[in-house]
Formats: C-alpha cells, sequence, structure tokens
C-alpha cells in the first residue's frame, strides 16, 4: 500500500474546509458548503469530493486529521439545551457568583458573571453531602441517599449531560467516582462529566464551570464525532484523528470523552499553519475571520503563544490551548440596531443554514456578509460554487437601514465599519495585554473572510503590513497536517492562488481569488512576493 497522501478537514460555521497533502509537499483543497446538513455529513461530502477531484483511493490515504470550531461556536451562541450539576453540599452557587472581578469601572451594577439560566438554571443544580478535605482525606462519607431524587428530577428535566464537581476532587477523585457510578446505574444514556478528570486543579469555580462546559458540549460532540467516525471507516479510509487545542491530535475517541479539548481546535490548527509557512520572524498577530466568529492570536518567533485559560465569548474556561481570543463577529453574524442607534453584530449567527440571505438558502436576516455582497466587495460566485443574490442581501439590510435613515449602500458601509472597529478593539487589547504593541507587529490575515477586513482593522491598530498567504482560506486544514507529533511536513510551492491577479496596484480595489478575497482599501497598495504571499501595505 503506497499512503502518500494526509487529508484533513475543518468544520467552520459556513464552510468545510479540506486539504489534501501529498508526501512530496503537493497541495491540493477546496472549501464545501456545510448548509442544512447534519454535522457529520458535509466533512464526509467534502472529503469525498476532495479525493475524487485529485484521484486519490482510500489506499493512497495514511491518515485523516480532523478540527472544527463547533466546540468554539457552541460557547458562544449558548443555543443547546442545559445542563445539571451536582456539588458539593452548600457550595450550589459557586458556578454562579463567579470571581468577582469588576470589568467594567464605572457601571454602578455589577451584571452577572455568566448566563446561567443557558447553563445551569437553579433547579438543574443539585447538593450531595460528603466531604474531601484540602490534604485528599475523606472528612465526611459520600451521602448518596439523594441519588434517586436528582436523578427523578434530571429525567423530569428531559437533561442529557451532568457535569459532578466536590470539593478538593482533585486530590481525591473517589467520592466523584463512587457518584458517577451511582448516576449512571440509573440513568445509563446520560453523559456524566467529571471536574477530576476535565480540570484537576485547585479553584472550585473554575474547574466546575469548566466541566460544566465540557457536559453542554459532549451531547452534541459525542454524536457528530461517532457519526463521522462510522462514515469514514465505511469508506476504508484510515482512523479518525482530532486537533486538540494544546496542539498535536489524539485518538477521537479520547475527544469524545472529553470534548472541552476541541474548544480551540480549528484556531489552533490555523497558527500551527502559519508558523509552518512564515517560519521564524517577527511578531505576527494572526487574524483568523470565519462564519461565525473572528480569533485573534500572536506568533512570537515563529511560535505560538500558549496559556491555561480561555476566553470563549466571555466564558473562562481553564484549558491548555493556543492563547486565542474569539470574539463572535464573523462573516454570518447578525445585524442589529440598539436602542440608541448604535449596530450591534452577533453573537448571533446565521451560521451554515439559513445562512446569510446572499447565499440563498432562505436566510431573511442581515448579516456581515451581506453588506459585503451589496458593496461588491465579495466575487459572484464563492468557493464551493455558491452563487451570491444580491437582491436578497439588500432587501435585508432594508429594515437596518430604515432603522438608521441611511441608504442601504450606506448602511453596508456602516455594518463593515462597525465589524472592523470591533475586530480592532479586540486586537488591540489583545495584543496590549500581551505586551505587544501592534505596531510592532504584521498582520497575518487568514480564514473565508480574514482578507477582507484586514487592511482596515490593521490601519484602526495601528499597523501598517498585511500578509495574506496562500490558502489563507483554509489555513486550519493545512495547519493540522503541520501539527507536532505529525511528523515533518514540507510544503511545496504549488500553482499560484493568485494567478488571476495583477502583481501588484493601487487600493480601492477586491481581489477576488478561488479560496479567499481581499479588499484593499483608500491609502492602501498590494504586491505579490515570490513566495506566493499577497502583501497589502499601507501608504507611508
Amino acid at each position: 500500500m503506497n499512503a502518500s497522501w494526509s487529508l484533513a478537514v475543518d468544520m467552520g460555521g459556513t464552510f468545510v474546509d479540506a486539504v489534501a497533502l501529498r508526501s512530496d509537499g503537493h497541495i491540493t483543497a477546496l472549501k464545501y458548503p456545510r448548509a442544512g446538513r447534519r454535522l457529520a455529513e458535509p466533512v464526509v461530502e467534502a472529503l469525498d469530493q476532495l479525493c475524487a477531484q485529485s484521484g486519490i483511493g482510500p489506499s493512497d490515504i495514511g491518515r485523516v486529521v480532523h478540527g472544527s470550531t463547533v466546540i468554539t461556536n457552541l460557547l458562544l451562541e449558548l443555543n443547546e439545551p442545559p445542563v445539571a450539576l451536582v456539588l458539593t453540599r452548600g457550595m450550589r452557587d459557586v458556578p454562579v457568583l463567579a470571581r468577582q472581578d469588576r470589568k467594567e469601572l464605572y457601571q454602578p451594577v455589577i451584571a452577572s458573571a455568566l448566563p446561567e439560566a443557558k447553563l445551569f438554571p437553579e433547579p438543574l443544580r443539585f447538593e450531595i453531602g460528603g466531604r474531601i478535605d484540602a490534604e485528599g482525606r475523606e472528612v465526611e462519607p459520600l451521602d448518596l441517599s439523594a441519588v434517586d431524587a436528582i436523578a427523578d428530577a434530571v429525567v423530569a428535566a428531559g437533561v442529557r449531560a451532568l457535569a459532578i464537581g466536590l470539593l478538593f476532587s482533585h486530590r481525591n477523585p473517589a467520592h466523584e467516582r463512587a457518584l458517577r457510578a451511582a448516576l449512571q446505574a440509573r440513568l445509563p444514556d446520560i453523559y456524566i462529566s467529571l471536574s477530576s478528570e476535565v480540570d484537576p486543579q485547585p479553584r472550585e469555580f473554575e474547574r466546575w464551570l469548566t466541566t460544566a462546559l465540557d457536559a453542554y458540549a459532549k451531547p452534541l460532540a459525542a454524536d457528530y464525532l461517532h457519526a463521522l467516525a462510522e462514515a469514514l471507516k465505511v469508506r476504508g479510509l484510515p482512523a479518525l484523528r482530532l486537533m486538540r487545542s494544546a496542539g498535536g491530535t489524539a485518538p477521537w475517541r479520547d475527544l469524545a470523552e472529553q470534548p472541552i479539548g476541541l474548544a480551540m481546535s480549528g484556531p489552533c490548527a490555523a497558527l500551527q499553519g502559519v508558523a509552518a509557512c512564515l517560519g521564524a520572524s517577527g511578531p505576527a498577530i494572526i487574524l483568523d475571520i470565519g462564519g461565525t466568529s473572528a480569533d485573534i492570536s500572536i506568533l512570537l518567533d515563529g511560535k505560538p503563544t500558549l496559556t491555561d485559560a480561555l476566553d470563549c465569548g466571555g466564558l473562562p474556561v481553564r484549558q491548555r490551548c493556543a492563547d486565542i481570543t474569539s470574539i463572535g463577529i464573523g462573516g454570518g453574524s447578525v445585524v442589529s440596531v440598539l436602542p440608541g442607534g448604535a449596530l450591534r453584530l452577533g453573537p448571533r449567527s446565521q451560521g451554515a443554514w439559513p445562512g446569510p440571505a446572499a447565499f440563498g438558502l432562505g436566510g431573511d436576516l442581515p448579516t456581515l456578509s451581506d453588506a459585503l455582497c451589496v458593496l461588491d466587495r465579495l466575487p459572484p460566485r464563492l468557493a464551493g460554487g455558491m452563487v451570491l443574490d444580491r437582491a436578497a442581501a439588500e432587501a435585508a439590510l432594508g429594515d437596518v437601514a430604515a432603522a438608521l435613515g441611511l441608504s442601504v449602500a450606506r448602511t453596508a458601509e456602516a455594518v463593515v465599519s462597525a465589524a472592523a472597529a470591533g475586530m480592532a478593539e479586540a486586537l488591540k487589547t489583545h495584543a496590549f495585554q500581551r505586551n505587544l504593541d501592534p505596531a510592532d507587529a504584521v498582520l497575518v490575515a487568514i480564514g473565508g473572510g480574514g482578507a477582507q477586513h484586514a487592511a482596515e482593522i490593521a490601519e484602526l491598530a495601528g499597523m501598517r503590513r498585511v500578509l495574506v498567504l496562500p490558502h489563507a482560506g483554509v489555513m486550519a486544514a493545512l495547519g493540522m497536517l503541520c501539527s507536532p507529533g505529525e511528523g515533518d511536513v514540507r510544503l511545496a510551492a504549488n500553482e499560484s492562488p493568485w494567478e488571476q491577479l495583477p502583481p501588484q496596484g493601487y487600493g480601492p480595489h477586491a481581489l477576488f481569488t478561488p479560496m479567499t478575497s481581499a479588499f484593499v482599501p483608500a491609502g492602501w497598495s498590494w504586491r505579490l512576493t515570490a513566495d506566493q504571499m499577497l502583501t497589502l501595505e499601507a501608504k507611508a
């Protein structure tokens, strides 16, 4: 068997990105629409199409790696059913009280730190007797007499997942394990997460919240990963491996059991792909814009920065991962007008289905992609063969235009400007908090929407140079094949994805390519370099 190809597939909010890498470094890639399908189906269909167009058979494939923003988007949007919590007696409000950090200094009232009603409402937080002390010694036996009542309440609420968090379980997990066994005996079909397994570290709030989020993600993650693994097995493909938030890959079953480890799977892979393309260089800020979120990260000397705490839509998740800030602004982000007349984008997203109105799939709410379509900043046909409907985009923006008292075109400009401003502020905050002045870094634009907004964001952040890499639109999938522990990967110089562009020019101009499209605003120029990078530069 000549297993000369490696496949990687990344599922974003709107598109599935698939990449095939041959042992000699040759790359072939595609973007495939997600619309209207179950989670596993478009992933398999994208791989089928990629293999068909490249003449790759099952015996040619040595590995298949998968990553996604599914868990990231789930934590940003919080659209799944809530979970139940079982905590040590007297501790039921700890996940709600959180840490009393005053992030908005001048607000007279501190808002609730967490959306408890969406995650674990009060009726689904239960207490149980028993106590382990700080040294890991049992000072009070676990009281299992409440298990039947808890199980009955969970069944009545229709809950599919449950998180167990007991005091000092990171020192001694015996009580948590015994409680899981008792609950599983009554509820064999429920998903259960233990804090001693998800995050075995001190500080109860962080440990219990991370465990609750793991349980929150488990039903959706388990369903789609089992379906995906079975579909690949039927096709005779290698066992699926998944990209982890901390880098590297793991067998899919490991992450189906603990899906919080996928929280930044796709963005981490993209960061590794950029590092492989750039090599050791000066500081770079990575801007990865997809259909639901914008992810911001930093490369120093060609290496990603890491963190033990992840902020995902305001939720503090304690996981070792690439240091990435994710905000709920992407191509599918819904545009609304606040009572004071200000524009708001996201965190709600039209996602893959029904998608932006311009996609012609039945969506009728205004989105950022609709604004770009109205401004002719998107090509008539997107990667994957999706034909845009400009009239539908204009109709979707009509109510927003009426509320603002502007024309549809001016409203589209305002939406794009608001998106750039929000992302620029997030970028500056991320950089300054890590002791990096954005002006000292280059901005690297990736993802389906990165190059569309990068120059405007760079200008607002005081940056003067933007790089758009070859295959920028599928960088997350490419990065999965460059992950540590997967062997040395050499990327060959393939045909240029910018072959239809003039070698240089001066904005404003929309630059269209098969995998991504770039926008050059007034005052910026572009040029193609020998290594196939598109460089945008602000006028000195």
